[in-house]
């Protein structure tokens, strides 16, 4: 993976930073340690990373141990009793305005199929089975009924199924469908681990990892080359989490259009949640 510049601090760093706390190390693993101070969690790791909404990219992460003391005074960030100073940028996703055809191109490019049981081999049909059940969840009760079979699925830091939830969030959260509040609820309240409800709540907010807006914006653009470069560097991200992440983007995005086609054929699908986020 090669180094990306500048560094950059997402969203829950900046919030991290602006109020007097205390907290600890959390996390540490090879290309991440997850800090919590106060009620933010957020993970340092180096400008190889791709940037996000909870990423300090940093061009020498320190060396950390779980349970190291971390608080932040007058918005510097100590680790131990070292003040280690982080980036001023700040990364945001660009708003963009989509057209409904943009799951068309998306399922095209992604060709991924999430397996959300433990052990088990994903079958030919899975990809369709689930975005059937999950559709049919959707109009059922929304997306609170479409996440709850979802958390704590799977494997990895952040389990299939909740990078599939938090992949249904963001296209609730573009399309402005939903209510921020209400995905901000689930999140918080989703029976699953620390690191993972920080995902899901900044997805709650309209924003996730950098490709997957990229690969988003190259949809709504009909960039082929572009959308398989995204979903290229998508699929670097953790085992599959980074595709499965996607997968749940286009479910949400089919059923919007279908929404939305129900109200008005035409009617076009924008992003202004995100541009308020993002100000």
């Amino acid at each position: 993976m090669s180094r990306r510049e500048p560094p950059d601090i997402g969203r829950a760093v900046v919030e991290a930073l602006s109020s007097d706390c205390s907290g600890e190390v959390i996390a540490v693993f090879s290309r991440a340690s997850y800090v919590e101070v106060g009620d933010r969690v957020f993970a340092i790791v180096s400008t190889a990373e791709f940037s996000g909404p909870l990423h300090a990219r940093v061009p020498e992460p320190p060396t950390l141990r779980v349970g190291t003391r971390a608080s932040v005074t007058g918005g510097r960030l100590l680790l131990g009793d070292q003040a280690f100073e982080l980036p001023s940028e700040r990364w945001n996703p660009a708003p963009f305005s989509a057209a409904v055809s943009v799951p068309v191109m998306l399922d095209r490019v992604l060709v991924h199929e999430p397996a959300l049981d433990l052990g088990s081999r994903p079958r030919a049909d899975l990809g369709s089975a689930l975005g059937s059940s999950l559709g049919e969840a959707l109009r059922r009760g929304g997306l609170a009924a479409a996440c709850e079979g979802l958390f704590g699925r799977g494997s990895g830091l952040t389990p299939a199924g909740d990078d599939v939830a938090a992949g249904l969030m963001i296209a609730e959260s573009l399309t402005g469908l939903g209510d921020e509040g209400t995905r901000l609820g689930i999140a918080a309240t989703a029976p699953t681990h620390l690191i993972s409800r920080a995902f899901l709540a900044s997805a709650a907010r309209g924003q996730s990892l950098e490709p997957l807006h990229r690969l988003l914006a190259a949809c709504a653009a009909d960039d082929l080359a572009a959308a398989r470069r995204a979903r290229a560097d998508l699929a670097a991200v953790g085992h599959t989490s980074g595709l499965d992440l996607a997968y749940g983007a286009l479910v949400g995005l089919r059923w919007a259009a279908e929404a939305t086609s129900e109200v008005r054929p035409a009617r076009r699908i924008t992003s202004r949640a995100l541009a308020q986020t993002t100000a």
